[in-house]
C-alpha cells in the first residue's frame, strides 16, 4: 500500500537513544564564506568572453568578416578558434575548485557550469574547423589538399589534429546518453585526456592564428593568462589530492543502517586542519590496491567534528560496494568538505527538507547544527521506513528542535495521482510552505519533480536549495 502520512504524535515516534558528542568533540571550522554570488560569477564569464571579443574585433576581424565570403570565412575561423580556447580556460578554471566560486555556487553546480563550457568548447570547436577548411579551401587547391595540409603538412597541425580528435572524443563521452552507458572511473580518465588535447593544440595558436600570429604583445598576454589558468589548475585541483593522499584519516567504523547503506566514520589527525559544515560532502578515495584512482563523492551524514566525518553510502556498484568492504584501520584520501547548501541558506526562515534515498543523509546533519527552535519540516520519500538511513536519528533530531517528520511511502506507480511532490499536496502536508527555505537532496527524478511542485506551490526559486546532479 501507499501512504502519505501526517505528523506523527510524540508517542508514535520512536525513541532511540543517540550517539552523542564526546566532550572532547569540536566542530570543525567553518567553511570560508564569500560574499560572491552565482552572478558574480557569470558576469565575470561574460566579461572575459566580451574582452576576448572586443580585442579580436579592434584587430581586424570585425573589418576582415564584412570584406566579402572569403573575409567572413577567415573571421569566423578567427573568432571560433579564439572563443574555443576562451572556452576552455573557463572550463578549466571552473575545474580547479577555486574557493571562491565553489562557495559562491557550490560544486555541484560549479561542475555543472563546466560541462557547459565543455559542451560550449566542443561547438565552437567544430564550427572553428568548418570554417578553417572553407577559408583555406580557394588558397589551397581544394577540399583534399587543405584537409591534408591542416591536419599534418602544416606546421604543429599534427599535433592539433590529435588534440582536436581527444577534445572531440571527451565531448561526445559527456553526452548524457553516452555517459549513462559508462562506469564514472572510465568516464572520468577519458575526461582527463582533455588536458591533453588542449596542451598539444595550443602551439598552433601562436604560429598560425591571425589574431596572435601577428601581434607580439597579444602573444605574450594569452601566453602568460593561460600559464596563470594552468597554474591555478594545479595548485587549486592537484596540491588537493595530493595533501589528502599525505594526510588520509582512517576507517574509525562501519555500522550497517540498512540492508543496502553503511554508515563509514573517518578519523585522524588531519582532521583539525579541515574546515567543513553540515550539508556539505566529501570526495574519497580508498587507498587500496585496485581502488587508490577512484575517487567518488559522498555527503556527511552527520556534523563533522574533530573527532571524525560520518559518510552513509548506498551501495550502487563498484565504487560504493568497495566502501561495504573497508575495515577498521583502512586509510582513505579525503577532498574537502565542499558544497554551499549549509544551515546557513535557512537564514532564520522554517527549514524544509525533501528528501529520498541517501538524499537523507545531508538532511540528517544539518538538522543536527539547526537551533532548537527551528521547526523544521522533514519529508521523506521512500517505499517503506526500512529504507531510509538513520530515520530514528532523523525523527529524534527534528522533535528535538519543534519539528515533524513526515513521510510519503510506497511505489511511485501505487501513489494517488502518482506525483508525490504535485503542488496541492506539498500545501496540504506543509500549511505554511510559503514561510519555508526548502532543501531537496535525493535521485535525480526526485529532486527535479520537488523543485517543479515547490515552484509551481508559489514557493520563489531564491529560496529552493538542492544537490544538482552532476555526473
Amino acid at each position: 500500500m501507499s501512504t502519505v502520512t501526517e505528523p506523527r504524535t510524540r508517542e508514535e515516534r520512536p525513541r532511540i537513544e543517540m550517539t552523542r558528542t564526546t566532550p572532547r568533540s569540536v566542530p570543525l571550522a567553518a567553511a570560508r564564506s564569500t560574499r560572491a554570488v552565482d552572478s558574480d560569477v557569470a558576469v565575470f564569464i561574460g566579461f572575459f568572453f566580451a574582452v576576448i571579443v572586443g580585442v579580436w574585433a579592434v584587430n581586424d576581424g570585425w573589418s576582415g568578416i564584412t570584406d566579402g565570403w572569403s573575409g567572413f570565412w577567415r573571421g569566423m575561423a578567427s573568432l571560433s578558434g579564439i572563443l574555443t580556447s576562451a572556452s576552455a580556460m573557463v572550463g578549466l578554471l571552473l575545474a580547479a575548485r577555486i574557493p571562491w566560486t565553489e562557495r559562491a555556487l557550490g560544486l555541484d553546480r560549479v561542475l555543472i557550469w563546466h560541462r557547459i563550457a565543455g559542451d560550449t568548447m566542443g561547438l565552437l570547436l567544430g564550427l572553428h574547423v568548418f570554417t578553417a577548411v572553407v577559408a583555406d579551401m580557394p588558397l589551397r587547391g581544394g577540399l583534399v589538399d587543405t584537409v591534408l595540409d591542416l591536419t599534418g603538412r602544416e606546421p604543429y597541425m599534427a599535433l592539433t589534429t590529435v588534440g582536436a580528435a581527444i577534445i572531440g572524443v571527451v565531448v561526445v563521452t559527456s553526452l548524457r546518453n553516452v555517459r549513462n552507458k559508462m562506469s564514472y572511473e572510465t568516464w572520468y580518465f577519458v575526461h582527463l585526456t582533455a588536458y591533453v588535447g588542449i596542451v598539444i593544440s595550443y602551439s598552433h595558436q601562436i604560429t598560425l592564428g591571425s589574431l596572435l600570429s601577428n601581434d607580439r604583445l597579444l602573444r605574450w598576454l594569452w601566453g602568460i593568462l593561460s600559464a596563470y589558468v594552468l597554474l591555478l589548475v594545479v595548485l587549486g585541483r592537484w596540491t588537493g589530492i595530493l595533501s589528502s593522499v599525505r594526510r588520509p584519516l582512517t576507517v574509525s567504523s562501519t555500522v550497517r543502517e540498512t540492508p543496502d547503506t553503511v554508515a563509514v566514520t573517518l578519523s585522524g589527525p588531519a582532521l583539525a586542519s579541515m574546515s567543513g559544515e553540515a550539508g556539505q560532502f566529501v570526495v574519497l578515495r580508498i587507498l587500496k590496491r585496485g581502488q587508490w584512482w577512484k575517487a567518488n563523492p559522498y555527503s556527511l551524514s552527520a556534523a563533522p567534528t574533530t573527532d571524525g566525518l560520518r559518510i552513509t553510502v548506498k551501495d550502487r556498484g563498484d565504487a560504493s560496494a568497495a566502501l561495504f568492504s573497508l575495515r577498521t584501520g583502512d586509510r582513505v584520501a579525503v577532498e574537502g568538505p565542499y558544497g554551499s547548501a549549509t544551515p546557513a541558506i535557512f537564514e532564520g526562515a522554517r527549514p524544509l527538507f525533501i528528501a529520498g534515498g541517501v538524499g537523507v543523509t545531508p538532511v540528517r546533519a544539518m538538522l543536527e547544527r539547526l537551533p532548537l527552535d527551528s521547526r523544521p519540516l522533514v519529508l521523506l520519500r521512500a517505499r517503506t521506513t526500512d529504507d531510509i538511513a538513520h530515520f530514528h536519528e532523523v525523527c529524534r533530531l527534528a522533535e528535538e528542535r519543534g519539528g515533524d517528520v513526515r513521510l510519503v511511502l510506497g511505489r511511485t506507480v501505487q501513489l494517488k495521482g502518482r506525483d508525490p511532490f504535485a503542488p496541492k499536496l506539498l500545501m496540504s502536508l506543509v500549511p505554511d510552505l510559503h514561510d519555508c527555505v526548502a532543501f531537496v537532496c535525493g535521485p535525480t527524478p526526485l529532486t527535479f519533480a520537488a523543485r517543479k511542485g515547490l515552484l509551481e506551490a508559489g514557493l520563489p526559486k531564491s529560496r529552493v536549495h538542492l544537490e544538482l546532479p552532476w555526473w
